[in-house]
Order: C-alpha cells, then structure tokens, then sequence
C-alpha cells in the first residue's frame, strides 16, 4: 500500500502496459485482491497448508506406550520416526525414546549410543537438556558415576518441566548421599519428598552386605599403629606458606572426597601475569589466589598443585579440600587438579616441567592407588583446548610410561 500511494506522487508514470492508473485507484484494486486472497483462503477457497498432525500423534502414541510398559510397541514406533526423511527435531526426539526403551530394557550401551545421536540432531534448549537427564541415568546405571552427576548437573538449569527437574535432583541428591558427599541445597530443596521406586536399583549394588554376626570370645583391646601415609622419596612440594598463601575461606570450599583421578591443566595466562609466573612463581601465585577468591568468589586458588618451568611444585588448595579446576561440582568431585604455569599452545613445558610432573603423578597415584588410566588432560572431561597442544602430547607419553610400571608390577 505504501509503495502505490507513492507511486500517486508522479502522475507522469506509466503502469505495466503504458496507461496511466490514479494512486487511489491502485489502492482500492490492491484492497479488492487482497481481500479475495483472504476470503479464498479462509473460506471457500483451498484450505491453507498446516503442519502434518500425524506425527506428533504418533509421538504421542509412542510416549503413552512407553509409559504404560509396552515396550516393543513404544520402540516400533519410535524406530518409524526416526527415518532420514523425517525432520531433524523429530528425529531427535524419537532417538530419545529409543534411549529410554534400552534403559527400561537395560541394554545401557544400547541407550546412550541413541541418547548420543539425540544430541546431535536436537538444538540447545530444553530438550537437549532431558537428552541429558536420560543420559545422566543410563550412565549411572552403568556405573560411570562420576559422567552421570556430570549429565544430570548440567542438565538440571535448562529443565522446563517440573518433573524432569525433581528427577534430575532426586538422582544427583540421592547419588551424593550413597557417595556420602555433600548436597548442595539446590538438588535437596527441589527433590523434596519425591520418590522414584525405578531407580532404585540404581544405588542397590553400590550398598555394602549386611555384616555376618559370629560369637567369638572377647579379645584384649589392640592399639592399632599410627599409619602413614607412604610418600614419594624424592618429591619436594614447596607448601603454601612458603609462598604466603592467605588462609583457605572455608565457608566456601567442600571438603574433598576420596581422590580418584588426576586432570591435568596449564594455565594460558595473559602476557603481563604470564611473564611473572616465569620470573618470580611466589608473586604469580599469589596473585592467582587473589583473583580466584576476589574477582570468582572462589574459597582459594582452584588448582592443588601447580609447577613452574624451573620443575618447582607448588602446593596450591589444599588437598583437603574439593578443586575448582575441572568445570562444575561433579567434574571436581574426588579429581586432583594439577597446572603447569604457561601457555602449551604456543610453547613446550619445560624439562624441569616435564620431570616434576612425572614424579607428581607417580606420587600421587601410588599413594591414592589412582589407576594410570584415570589421569586426564583437561580437554579429555569437557570442550576445551586446555592443557594445551604439547602439553597434551607430554601427558599421552608419561601416562603410557606409567601404565607400563604398574604393568611390569603387577606381574613380578
């Protein structure tokens, strides 16, 4: 309509076929077609293309199936929209209940090989978040414990309905009491009083037998001897007060669970804080402390140990406490965080690096009897380039040279 009334403005053009036709007139013959088009449209004429209603009725159907235990007949369904030729949302969301039939069948490979295409095919969002929710109980399920609080924490923000979120806090609360960790009060608050009898097989083979009861006559008490921890001989570990490390905030810290694995990162600081970790290691850290407990309100510094390119190994947060180093509390939970300060993108860790950090983690795994194959580069946990190229290549072959010690062990 804007585009006749100007063109009313210039009286000496001409329209398609060189007479010329008055703006209003234009105007009115636009009016009569359009409204023609709506009348053609909306009543008498062909009905309006719509949306196929037959698959979200069979979704639909699949879901009802799927609920009431009819297993075959849920995964028929799903199977027949999950074809190539369906939409990419569709498709994801059949691949979903595919998951969910394997989980109630128990074949768990079976459901997060599906659970992983769904992610493929369906976009950020609330779906992808219950991708995550049943993936999080299939690997529970398997026992990849520490996977599974991984899917469900991230999961749990990005859930849209109510109970898909009590679900995801129920299995995270109900994983971290059999772990006897704490719980955040988050996952404690929204699982309530709810209670899901199907997952109850879930912490069933994790529980301990019932200790057997035999009489036997009464022993003199034994004093049991004082045991220490074993320690690495030629390990030296420059501790916290020899770089003036301020008090841990233990309000904001959680104390660590039993370690079971290593993640091992660099910390690709910016050029200025980068060339004071070389020059001087006691300033950097310090300055790392005062970033991580000021600007992130962390409890300390996020690593346990950090070394420097002249080999020297720095205790950073204390063991005791629960890392801030991997990416999120189930990341965190029993893992080490080691740093080798620099960028290993650009540059090679040094020699010095290189030994410390072998020793550190013979160390480390003998004393928590941490298996070799649990030690991980950061970008082995989550999306990231870190520790970095070289740094990444350093750790493939230092894992390998302990793999083949305990190997060697193992068989004498």
């Amino acid at each position: 309509m804007v585009e006749l009334m100007h063109r009313s403005a210039h009286p000496g053009r001409s329209g398609r076929f060189g007479n010329h036709v008055s703006g209003p007139i234009l105007a009115i013959s636009a009016l009569i077609s359009v409204s023609c088009m709506v009348l053609l449209s909306g009543c008498g004429g062909s009905p309006p293309r719509r949306t196929p209603t037959a698959q979200p009725a069979a979704l639909l159907e699949a879901r009802g199936a799927l609920e009431q235990g009819e297993i075959v007949r849920a995964r028929h369904i799903f199977s027949s929209l999950e074809s190539p030729e369906r939409p990419l949302s569709l498709r994801g969301m059949a691949r979903i209940g595919l998951g969910r039939c394997a989980i109630a069948e128990g074949d768990l490979d079976g459901a997060i090989r599906h659970l992983g295409v769904a992610r493929k095919l369906l976009p950020s969002g609330s779906q992808h978040a219950r991708v995550r929710l049943y993936l999080g109980e299939a690997q529970l399920r398997s026992g990849a414990i520490n996977s599974g609080l991984n899917q469900l924490e991230t999961a749990y923000p990005a859930l849209l309905e109510a109970d898909d979120r009590s679900r995801a806090a129920f299995l995270i609360t109900r994983t971290l009491d059999q772990l006897g960790d704490a719980v955040p009060a988050l996952y404690r608050t929204a699982a309530g009083h709810h209670s899901y009898p199907e997952y109850s097989s879930i912490w069933q083979r994790t529980r301990p037998a019932p200790p057997t009861v035999v009489a036997v006559p009464p022993a003199p008490p034994v004093v049991p001897p004082v045991q220490k921890r074993p320690t690495h001989p030629r390990l030296k570990i420059h501790q916290r007060n020899s770089w003036n490390a301020r008090p841990v905030r233990t309000s904001s810290v959680v104390p660590m669970s039993r370690p079971t694995r290593i993640t091992i990162h660099h910390t690709a600081d910016q050029p200025a804080i980068a060339a004071l970790g070389i020059r001087e290691p006691k300033a950097y850290l310090r300055r790392i402390q005062d970033y991580c407990t000021g600007s992130l309100k962390w409890g300390d510094i996020g690593y346990h140990y950090l070394i420097s390119s002249d080999g020297r190994i720095w205790e950073g947060r204390p063991l005791k406490y629960q890392g801030a180093h991997a990416g999120n509390n189930s990341l965190n939970r029993g893992n080490i965080g080691i740093a080798l300060i620099g960028n290993f993108d650009e540059d090679r860790p040094s020699s010095s690096q290189v030994k410390s950090l072998g020793s550190l983690l013979s160390a480390l795994t003998s004393v928590h009897g941490i298996g070799s194959n649990r030690i991980y580069g950061h970008q082995d946990l989550r999306d990231t380039g870190c520790p970095g190229t070289h740094l990444q290549a350093v750790l493939s072959r230092l894992v390998s040279k302990l793999n083949r010690i305990s190997t060697a062990r193992k068989t004498r």
